[in-house]
């Protein structure tokens, strides 16, 4: 597994049809906008995540900040439990972050089925929180372990 800073080619080839209805798309960025607004779009805290050259998804850092990050995953297969979990070792390797939050829409399920392996829990639900396709979506938060305490 490798991860790396994601760049707008590594958008190409996926269709807005696995964005649809994620949290990665409508809290980061509208995919399928230009390549200048998603170059644009992108930052520091954008992360694809690779297994044998195959791309298994996208991370956003979101925030962080004592020691808590808010991230925002999209994941492209079922399985990426290691892939995602090497990811947040490195973060809190470099980061000292003990506790993750995980903002995810109700449909994201590949993701939450995901999480949930990886010992997260759903902390909170925010009702009729996010505006998307024409109508109000809840939001939940999943986090995980408090690992400073």
């Amino acid at each position: 597994m490798t991860f790396r800073l994601a760049a707008v080619d590594d958008f190409v080839g996926v269709g807005a049809s696995g964005f649809k209805l994620s949290s990665y798309k409508n809290l980061a960025y509208p995919l399928g906008c230009s390549k200048s607004e998603l170059d644009s779009a992108l930052g520091e805290g954008d992360f694809v995540v690779f297994d044998n050259a195959k791309k298994i998804g996208f991370i956003r850092v979101k925030a962080v900040f004592s020691g808590i990050a808010y991230l925002d995953v999209h994941l492209l297969c079922d399985f990426a439990d290691d892939d995602i979990q090497a990811v947040l070792n490195w973060l809190s390797e470099h980061y000292d972050i003990g506790k993750y939050y995980i903002q995810l829409l109700p449909y994201e399920q590949q993701e939450i089925e995901c999480i949930k392996r990886l010992g997260f829990t759903e902390e909170a639900r925010l009702k009729s929180q996010l505006f998307v396709e024409g109508q109000y979506h809840d939001v939940l938060m999943m986090g995980s372990e408090d690992k400073r305490v």
